[in-house]
């Protein structure tokens, strides 16, 4: 499950994942986000994903790792969450990352948000 977070404002968006994300919930919050692009163009990300337990679904993971090539669509990325997990998963995007990328840990949520501002 995911929501969006309030303090989301002038093309920067946060969200939170909680528990586990399933194929149907990642399809709405991607075409939410393709739809914001249109409107306004590129955008800041935030992902909190301090609460996240995993997907739901081999096709979940097949389908994300086909949105990859769309994360030049992004102007800064921050994701909150455990850095050891977070940091493992990076090294696996970064020969697709050229957006400014930077990890944060749940208790430095609010540097994050400033962060991912610019």
């Amino acid at each position: 499950m995911y929501r969006i977070l309030d303090d989301s404002e002038n093309g920067t968006v946060g969200i939170r994942v909680e528990s586990k994300l399933s194929p149907e919930e990642y399809e709405l919050l991607n075409s939410y986000l393709e739809h914001l692009m249109q409107d306004v163009g590129s955008i800041n990300f935030l992902c909190d994903m301090a609460d996240f337990e995993g997907l739901k679904g081999q096709t979940l993971w097949e389908e994300m790792t086909c949105h990859l090539r769309n994360l030049q669509d992004y102007q800064r990325i921050a994701v909150v969450g455990s850095r050891r997990w977070l940091e493992d998963g990076t090294k696996a995007l970064t020969p697709w990352l050229k957006t400014p990328f930077k990890i944060f840990t749940p208790d430095q949520a609010d540097e994050a948000w400033r962060w991912v501002k610019g």
